[in-house]
């Protein structure tokens, strides 16, 4: 595992490395591109070695794919991925992936499964309901959710399916065609989540941008 400045956990641990989605932003692939940790970044590849390092007794928030996508993983990797956190209880799990509508049955309640959207076409797409939160990184264009994907309304009222919080970030970096968003952008996600009890955390990318509105509201997993 290793520290790490991500606002939302407290390290990452990465036993599957590489990805096939071919972001052009990409962090991860520039952090491969650097150290080489596997030769063809379109070709994930497990590392089942690394999942000992779980065994640590100190509890922490453990982001296990920053340099992968769970869309990309075989159901080998799964099973004995999850068999390890089984094994360690004492930590909480967060995963991201980029399916739109990704499900892992029998979900244990240390583990958070997020989506990642960056687009108003890629929102619109996502059943967001299936996922605990939804991670808006880097946030490329004006975004409005879908309430009836956010939500339910039952006879007592708003009734939250299942996204519990977004989690908001700029891109970072030095890419020449480099995303810098909007205020207003995020001041409109805000209202949308404020509307109907969803946490808010926005990291520190959008500290400059949002001054004394930057809000980091208790991630769902520290509760």
């Amino acid at each position: 595992m290793k520290e790490t400045k991500i606002d939302w956990c407290d390290c990452t641990l990465n036993s599957v490395i590489g990805c096939k989605n071919g972001c052009e932003y990409c962090y991860a692939r520039k952090i491969n591109d650097r150290f080489h940790f596997v030769d063809n970044w379109n070709e994930p590849k497990f590392f089942e070695e690394r999942l000992q390092q779980l065994k640590s007794k100190k509890p922490k928030s453990i982001f296990m794919n920053s340099m992968s996508d769970l869309m990309h993983w075989k159901d080998e990797w799964f099973e004995k991925t999850f068999n390890a956190i089984l094994e360690n209880k004492q930590h909480k799990y967060i995963f991201l992936t980029k399916s739109l509508s990704l499900h892992i049955p029998e979900k244990p309640n240390n583990v958070f499964l997020g989506c990642t959207i960056d687009t108003q076409a890629r929102a619109d797409k996502c059943w967001i309901s299936i996922y605990d939160f939804l991670s808006i990184e880097p946030i490329l264009e004006p975004i409005k959710l879908n309430p009836k994907k956010l939500y339910i309304i039952t006879e007592n009222g708003i009734e939250n399916t299942c996204c519990k919080q977004i989690i908001i970030g700029a891109e970072t970096g030095n890419r020449k065609d480099k995303v810098v968003p909007k205020k207003e952008w995020i001041d409109s996600i805000v209202k949308q989540c404020d509307e109907v009890n969803i946490k808010v955390f926005m990291k520190s990318s959008l500290k400059d941008i949002m001054g004394k509105d930057f809000r980091q509201d208790k991630l769902i997993w520290e509760v």
